[in-house]
């Protein structure tokens, strides 16, 4: 095991290396555990030395995510127009996974439209939308509160979506890559997207054009595990051959 000057000195230079590194990749590096990972990460954190994420830690300086707040004030119009087509693809009463994030808290709004829905999801914002209905069955899965996507998320979070076989999982996306991956910027976050993915019939994606870059850290899923992708305008060029050699459905609203 190295001393923890070593440890401190290798963590340093993979996240200045990387930018972003997870705890598992610096425990292999440094022949330890991730608990010694973690205590190591808080004193450099306290020393203003790294920014320190539930599940790694970046250099100073590198990006951050952006509170819920400033996500969900952002591109409204296409988020609401996005969200709108959801309607086209759920029917009454379906069963639903719905994952975290403002975009689909525009969803939930968009679903108070269908009737007798079951839902299983770890979105506060949604949860208390769907609590509009009291034909709705609303199951909140548990799990650590993860304030900048709005949404609860853990290894208990996708321990209990994995008990359910539903319907249908609607998924979103910080970013998508030129190669097809749904990416996010909390690792914690893979677990309960791929839970729900892995557990349903069908699977949607809901994300505005805007998305379509390298936003985020995390690879969450890809888009070969997607059947539709629901967006606010008609996508071509590479971003439609993008999605019609994964074999994904698009979904726009018609242009009038």
């Amino acid at each position: 095991m190295k001393r923890s000057h070593e440890r401190h000195a290798l963590i340093l230079s993979m996240v200045e290396a990387q930018d972003y590194v997870t705890i598992e990749a610096m425990a292999a590096a440094c022949e330890t555990s991730s608990q010694t990972i973690r205590r190591d990460l808080t004193f450099l954190s306290d020393a203003n030395k790294i920014l320190r994420y539930h599940g790694g830690a970046r250099r100073i300086g590198g990006e951050r995510a952006p509170s819920y707040e400033a996500r969900s004030s952002t591109h409204v119009a296409e988020k609401t127009a996005a969200a709108a087509l959801i309607t086209d693809l759920i029917p009454d009463d379906a069963s639903i996974f719905l994952a975290g994030g403002s975009t689909l808290e525009y969803v939930a709004r968009a679903l108070l439209k269908r009737n007798r829905l079951t839902v299983v999801t770890n979105n506060l914002q949604a949860a208390m939308v769907f609590n509009e209905r009291e034909d709705f069955r609303v199951h909140l899965v548990g799990g650590w509160m993860r304030a900048t996507s709005g949404s609860l998320i853990g290894t208990s979070t996708s321990e209990a979506i994995s008990g359910f076989s539903l319907n249908y999982a609607i998924v979103s996306a910080r970013g998508i890559t030129t190669d097809g991956w749904l990416l996010e910027y909390d690792q914690d976050l893979v677990g309960p997207v791929a839970a729900m993915l892995s557990n349903a019939k069908t699977s949607i994606l809901v994300a505005d054009s805007s998305k379509f870059g390298s936003a985020g850290i995390v690879r969450t899923a890809h888009l070969k595990q997607i059947d539709h992708f629901l967006t606010e305008r008609p996508l071509k060029g590479e971003l439609a051959d993008l999605l019609r050699e994964n074999q994904v459905v698009m979904h726009a609203p018609k242009v009038r």
